[in-house]
């Protein structure tokens, strides 16, 4: 008789206890992982974003101050700063860097060494050149026009962005 009176716990109810508190507690690390991962994405959207707009920050005051492109492609531009007789030169360009592409400064003409001012671009392909007086009649200046697509997560479909600008050349004529 004395054993029955004694108060406890079943094996049966402490398996039920555990099983729930098993399922709380795998909710809330997915909770947590799902939190820490999406923490990770905008971090590096952010900081890609934030060198995209440097680089073009950069690429703007040099474009401001040059005479002209001395040269261009769809992947790089070469500028000539003042004293615009072609003793400082300018090289701005894309290059590949693995699945993506990074935008460089360099001085000098050629792509190769310089400062990666921006990366996790979506290609390489971002300048066009459109003279002084372009469309016909316009009277404006010179412009590199840029349009690049930023995307620090491209596992993540939808998390790049893309900026598009016209950088005018000052000194150009009209």
């Amino acid at each position: 008789m004395r054993a029955r009176s004694e108060a406890g716990y079943t094996l049966v109810e402490m398996v039920v206890v555990m099983a729930i508190l098993g399922f709380i507690a795998g909710g809330i690390a997915v909770i947590n992982v799902s939190g820490s991962r999406a923490e990770s994405r905008l971090a590096a959207s952010f900081q890609g974003q934030t060198n995209a707009h440097l680089a073009l920050d950069k690429l703007r005051g040099d474009v401001h101050l040059a005479c002209s492109p001395n040269a261009q492609s769809a992947t790089s531009v070469t500028l000539s700063l003042p004293p615009c007789n072609g003793t400082k030169l300018v090289t701005w360009c894309t290059r590949a860097v693995g699945s993506s592409y990074s935008l460089y400064r360099i001085s000098g003409s050629s792509c190769s060494g310089g400062f990666a001012y921006a990366d996790a671009l979506g290609g390489g392909s971002i300048f066009s050149y459109l003279g002084p007086n372009s469309p016909a009649g316009s009277h404006a200046t010179a412009r590199l026009h840029i349009d690049m697509t930023v995307n620090p997560s491209p596992k993540y479909n939808g998390a790049g962005y893309r900026l598009v600008d016209d950088l005018v050349f000052r000194n150009s004529t009209r």
